[in-house]
């Protein structure tokens, strides 16, 4: 193991001359290059920490999943400043805009030395990564300094493979973990089995399920928002079909469907299924603004599902007809918005579990339940005040699980 660190840091700094000039021109054409030598460790602190809790996340959705955990932190630790390292510069942005932290940078990608000096000068007490992020320098350099502890983990099936390959890499790394906040059960048995403990990691469930999201429509939506239209969200090779016969017999209640893959570069290959459907089909970026919508609309663009949630009532979310394990049903049922998915949402259970023990969604398992979905009007007003009571408590026991973790220096408060 120690010849591979080694290995690994002569590999680094062998990269460093090529990717930084070359990773500078990406940057500049992108206007971020004011924040890029940042990633190379030149960073300019707003001011002095007397003491810091540090959030290192990957990108946008990680920064914004984060939020309410920072809110709680700010009001039972007022004395903390709260500091967050990202990825990328659009992380960086929405992190400044949305938590507001005391300081806000890149991430100097596996430069050990500009780790351990920032966890010096900011007087960091523990270190959050959010979600799974695994480099290594940052890990050793971190957990030698401060506490440091991981929030909304989780591993894939298709990555459980790889960890369970390289355990050798993975299973040090994790170890130095204080403690491992996991999504769900089913992450936690993953961690536990690369791991080979159990002690230090914790379901917790999902802190992304805590809030809720301002939406300001852009022009397509403030159209579609008259429009009577079905959202098959997040779908999936396999799940289009299911959904184009569903629509086949509810086109007469509907003015649009409107698909949007998981993966958009399959934009193309769905409005050509569409069109063998006999349905005239356009993407997103292409609509005629004045309202001439075609029937069916693949969206091709990253960021627009929650505005989409917000205006139709009418949602299916995909990875969930064939055994994906689902994807996020927070994000429309936030708004309130009876929904619809397959049966395969092990990657959500916890607030499937809750979604299904209030009635807030309904469950799909062929092309006719989907039509007696869209068909019919459902009014579940008071299942939601009792859906969301739940997940508040649900929510506040996970704050208790990681807000003990931060070392309480100079009182005596419990976390209530």
């Amino acid at each position: 193991m120690f010849i591979l660190k080694i290995f690994y840091n002569i590999f680094i700094y062998l990269l460093i001359p090529v990717a930084l000039p070359v990773g500078y021109i990406f940057a500049y054409k992108k206007g971020e290059q004011d924040s890029y030598f940042e990633r190379f460790g030149f960073i300019r602190l707003k001011g002095e920490h007397k003491k810091s809790i540090w959030f290192h996340c990957a990108s946008v959705g990680e920064v914004k999943s984060i939020k309410s955990l920072v809110d709680e932190i700010r009001s039972v630790y007022p004395d903390y400043s709260v500091v967050c390292s990202t990825m990328t510069a659009t992380g960086k942005s929405v992190a400044e805009d949305y938590l507001r932290p005391d300081e806000a940078f890149l991430l100097p990608i596996e430069n050990s030395i500009a780790i351990k000096y920032l966890i010096d000068v900011l007087n960091t007490k523990i270190f959050f990564i959010v979600d799974t992020e695994l480099w290594p320098n940052l890990i050793n350099s971190v957990h030698k300094r401060c506490k440091l502890c991981m929030v909304n983990g989780r591993i894939s099936d298709k990555s459980f493979k790889t960890y369970k390959r390289f355990s050798f890499i993975f299973k040090p790394l994790l170890h130095k973990f204080h403690k491992i906040f996991v999504k769900s059960t089913a992450d936690s048995e993953k961690f536990s089995k690369i791991t080979g403990i159990k002690d230090n990691i914790i379901n917790s469930g999902n802190i992304k399920f805590m809030q809720p999201t301002e939406i300001i429509l852009s022009k397509s939506g403030e159209i579609l928002q008259n429009r009577k239209f079905f959202l098959a969200a997040s779908t999936h090779n396999g799940e289009e079909d299911i959904i184009f016969k569903a629509f086949n017999q509810c086109d007469s209640k509907l003015d649009h469907l409107v698909i949007a893959p998981r993966h958009i570069n399959r934009a193309d290959a769905i409005c050509s299924r569409a069109q063998e459907y006999g349905y005239q089909c356009g993407k997103l970026t292409k609509l005629d603004t004045a309202g001439n919508f075609p029937s069916v609309i693949v969206v091709d663009k990253l960021g627009s599902l929650e505005e989409l949630y917000y205006i139709t009532d009418k949602i299916f979310i995909g990875g969930s007809l064939i055994n994906i394990g689902g994807h996020n049903i927070f994000e429309a049922l936030q708004f309130r918005k009876y929904i619809s998915t397959g049966s395969h949402m092990q990657n959500f259970q916890e607030i499937m579990d809750i979604a299904r023990k209030y009635d807030v969604i309904k469950i799909i398992k062929n092309v006719d339940d989907l039509v007696e979905y869209i068909k019919n009007d459902y009014d579940k007003s008071s299942n939601f005040d009792l859906f969301f009571q739940k997940l508040k408590e649900s929510n506040k026991n996970k704050m208790k699980m990681i807000l003990k973790e931060i070392p309480d220096e100079n009182s005596s408060k419990t976390n209530q």
